[in-house]
């Protein structure tokens, strides 16, 4: 997930050279976007996983862990509320099955 670790990074980056705090930013980034960090971040892992789950090879566990979810419970909730199905509904209906 190096595209996740660089958005992370990048943010603490941000706030550092500009000399506030990591949440400060997020509250400015949430009242010009509408979205908070953690939600833009989510839906970053997301898209991520959607890739993932082309290949049903992969266990949604698996992808849960590599695309930054620490729990399979919190991935399933975030992905259903995205899109609106489980994360094993899209993988059937994007797969045809």
């Amino acid at each position: 997930m190096d595209e996740l670790e660089e958005a992370i990074s990048a943010m603490c980056e941000v706030a550092e050279k500009n000399y506030v705090s990591q949440w400060h930013l997020s509250k400015l980034l949430n009242r010009h976007t509408g979205q908070s960090f953690s939600d833009i971040l989510n839906h970053c892992r997301i898209e991520h996983a959607k890739k993932l789950l082309e290949d049903p090879s992969l266990r949604i566990g698996d992808i849960s862990d590599a695309v930054g979810f620490l729990d399979l419970a919190h991935f399933s909730r975030v992905f259903k509320k995205q899109e609106g199905m489980s994360a094993n509904e899209w993988r059937n209906q994007k797969l045809g099955s």
